[in-house]
């Protein structure tokens, strides 16, 4: 397990991800963001090696005060696990290149749980039952026919505390689904 490096000047758009790739680490390419402004572009070919950072055009400067800025950010703490069932936490200092890899599994783990939700949440009927997230087996949402009538069905049978995530907003939704389904 892994804490999440917390800071707000370093970001990444344009991510690709090739998951067929991915072996010890994620394959994918992107463009670091700093400060709002793209200063490099970033590759890890999956195998386990290093993330490359290339400087655009005139952003050697802003790629240096990046590496920079990483590295004032406070140590990433991870779990060892140690033979005999024993872990440890163990520090590692930050670098861009290490903040790039984490930033990059971040979105492309949110991605992949997006994609889950939206599978979901057109699908099936999803509400919240005495803290529990509930879904209908068997029932297709996009089968029914007069949803908000089966909805006030649904909060009849259940009761009125009833929360049934397809009529929240998108997400409110996706915040509650996330809370239950990802721990």
């Amino acid at each position: 397990m892994t804490e999440s490096i917390q800071q707000d000047r370093i970001a990444l758009a344009n991510l690709k991800v090739a998951e067929f790739a991915s072996e010890e680490t994620l394959c994918f390419n992107a463009v670091v963001v700093f400060d709002g402004e793209p200063i490099a572009d970033a590759e890890n070919d999956g195998h386990g090696g290093y993330t490359f950072l290339r400087a655009r055009k005139g952003s050697q400067a802003k790629l240096a005060e990046a590496e920079a800025f990483a590295k004032t950010l406070p140590p990433l703490v991870m779990n060892h696990d140690e033979p005999g069932g024993t872990s440890r936490k163990v520090p590692i200092d930050i670098t861009l290149a290490l903040l790039v890899d984490e930033l990059a599994e971040e979105m492309h783990h949110e991605r992949r749980i997006r994609a889950k939700f939206r599978r979901d949440i057109t699908r099936k009927v999803l509400y919240i039952k005495d803290d529990r997230l509930v879904y209908l087996k068997g029932t297709d949402l996009r089968s029914i026919q007069d949803p908000d009538a089966f909805f006030a069905l649904l909060r009849g049978k259940h009761g009125a505390d009833t929360i049934i995530l397809n009529t929240l907003a998108t997400e409110e939704a996706f915040a509650l689904w996330k809370n239950h389904v990802v721990r």
